[in-house]
């Protein structure tokens, strides 16, 4: 009876793992495609603990399977702790937050901002919670901003220490869509900074979700022709292991955390008394390079804020 136990749980695991690999292969259509894949980087532990279990109960032809799946485990994620070598530049700090529908606690946003931060991104940004992070002296550490408050979850800002020379939102998208371009001291162009919030893939229909995350990839690659480097910081509801995502990684364009060999870095749900499971939370660099990559806690808000010090060429 034990051996059947035993066999079970290697028959379980093998599976766990082969359904995480398979997911990154096949468009996120559903909700239980969506599931698999944010919990992808748990599920393929399942394949060393399933040769484990076969090596002990001998049962080799199991236990090749779960090697092959083990190494197919390890060369996709050993690549998110690697870092990229570090080049010289200016090196500038980005915060992204999510606010809940503008509940964060003021003081909390402006003291992580004011302490780890020279841009800020945030999203659910609504009009009363611009007054109270404005209240709570945000704007004397911050001068310069673009901000596109609005009720619900729509809302999104940018907080920089440097000039905002142009800003304008990007229509197309169910939530908010803002762009800056922030003259970094010493750098030779004004680099573009992103902020959104792409809608979830639940409870709403997934449908918004694609519809959302293909303009966004469509709207990176006009990004892209404009001079200087971009900065993408968000909540897009999206995790490395959906293949969708992994479309955003070309043109240039690459995961902070990857790039930074951070690993995963979860952000949600922050507010449940146990780590945070799902890096839904994003920040995407061009032309430029994540050198560390980090979460910080908020008071009153479902989200971990996601830090990055990225360096920008000199001019």
């Amino acid at each position: 009876m034990g051996r059947r136990l035993w066999a079970t749980l290697g028959v379980v695991a093998t599976v766990a793992a082969a359904a995480a690999l398979a997911v990154r292969f096949v468009p996120t259509v559903h909700r239980p495609l969506a599931a698999t894949a944010a919990s992808a980087p748990y599920l393929m532990v399942g394949a060393p603990i399933a040769l484990i279990v076969f090596a002990a109960l001998r049962h080799w032809l199991m236990a090749a399977l779960a090697v092959a799946l083990t190494a197919a485990a390890v060369t996709v994620q050993a690549p998110l702790y690697i870092a990229d070598d570090a080049p010289d530049g200016v090196t500038v700090r980005v915060a992204s937050a999510n606010l809940r529908y503008g509940e964060a606690d003021a003081a909390s946003v402006v003291d992580m901002a004011r302490t780890h931060a020279d841009i800020l991104a945030v999203q659910e940004l609504t009009p009363e919670a611009t007054r109270r992070i404005t209240a709570a002296g945000l704007n004397e550490h911050f001068p310069y901003q673009a901000l596109l408050p609005r009720e619900g979850p729509a809302g999104v800002g940018i907080w920089s220490r440097y000039p905002i020379a142009s800003s304008s939102p990007v229509d197309g998208f169910r939530l908010g869509f803002l762009t800056a371009r922030v003259r970094i001291p010493d750098t030779g162009t004004e680099t573009t900074v992103v902020t959104t919030h792409l809608s979830a893939p639940w409870p709403e229909p997934i449908e918004g979700w694609r519809n959302d995350i293909a303009h966004l990839k469509a709207t990176l690659q006009r990004l892209a022709a404009a001079p200087g480097a971009v900065i993408v910081a968000g909540d897009l509801n999206s995790t490395a292991d959906m293949r969708e995502f992994r479309s955003l990684i070309s043109d240039g364009y690459r995961d902070a955390a990857e790039q930074a060999g951070a690993g995963l870095v979860p952000t949600h749900p922050a507010d449940i008394g146990i780590p945070p499971v799902w890096a839904v939370d994003h920040i995407l660099t061009r032309d430029c390079t994540a050198i560390s990559v980090r979460t910080l806690g908020i008071n009153d808000t479902d989200h971990r804020a996601l830090l990055a010090s990225v360096v920008l060429s000199r001019k």
